[in-house]
């Protein structure tokens, strides 16, 4: 748990000072006085969670989760809002923007930490969600959030590139219209896979599906999908697949052939 990161947005030194003591134990924590420097801090260490206040000087609580849940770099990030104020239209308001759970002061600090806990694990739950989708139906993922559309689009992006062999991570961060950095920090915070391990997935995805359809010869095709080594090509598809691209194509002339498990791309 000391990996993840949480930032703590509240212009209260002692109230701000009280969470992080109180957390530092379990999570690297940041601090941020205003909700200004809070947004610097997201888009800087890309917390896995964010406390904020409501009432803060230069931008507020609500207006601070507003930006973090429209903003693709930081859509998927969780967050708290603590408040002072206890109506049902202010927790309305804070619900409105975005965020995932309303608490008022005073609040129990043991359930803040509950809190958290509950959240970074269905993150992750969320993570290995999208993973598992992507490698299943790479380009079947339900449009709707921030972040759904931000996976979408990386898949479309190599879709239309897996042709060409010398598509790479850099690549694609530059086609998403991001740095390298933000590209791979807004990515390993949506899935369990890298970018990399999702383009070759597309690639092999793609031949077996050329193979299936006897589109072209194993060379052909594997230049098709992007690769440039016939046996290199076949080394990842028997990992893969469990079977070469060879013995692939016999199954499917023959009547044979078993429709791949995609299953085992996880």
């Amino acid at each position: 748990m000391r990996d993840n990161k949480i930032l703590i947005v509240e212009d209260c030194d002692e109230i701000r000072t009280l969470i992080r003591k109180q957390l530092e134990t379990c999570y690297k924590v940041f601090e941020s006085a205003t909700g200004a420097v809070g947004w610097e801090t997201a888009l800087r260490e890309q917390p896995d969670l964010i406390i904020t206040d409501v009432e803060m000087p230069q931008m507020c609580g609500l207006e601070l989760c507003r930006q973090l849940k429209t903003d693709e770099r930081t859509s998927h990030i969780p967050v708290i809002m603590v408040t002072a104020g206890d109506t049902q239209e202010q927790q309305a308001k804070g619900l409105e923007s975005g965020a995932d759970i309303y608490l008022t002061k005073p609040f129990n600090i043991q359930v803040l930490r509950n809190y958290i806990s509950n959240l970074l694990r269905l993150r992750e739950m969320l993570r290995r969600s999208y993973s598992r989708k992507i490698f299943l139906e790479p380009l079947a993922i339900e449009v709707g959030s921030v972040e759904q559309n931000f996976i979408e689009e990386v898949m479309k992006v190599i879709e239309a590139r897996l042709g060409k062999v010398n598509f790479n991570i850099t690549g694609l961060a530059r086609d998403m219209g991001m740095s390298k950095a933000a590209f791979y920090k807004k990515f390993n915070a949506s899935t369990t896979i890298s970018p990399g391990q999702l383009i070759k997935s597309m690639r092999l995805k793609k031949a077996a599906m050329l193979l299936s359809q006897e589109k072209g010869n194993i060379t052909t095709i594997a230049w098709e999908v992007g690769f440039s080594e016939r046996k290199y090509f076949s080394k990842e598809f028997k990992k893969r697949f469990g079977k070469s691209p060879s013995e692939y194509v016999a199954g499917v002339k023959n009547n044979t052939h078993t429709p791949v498990n995609f299953e085992i791309l996880l």
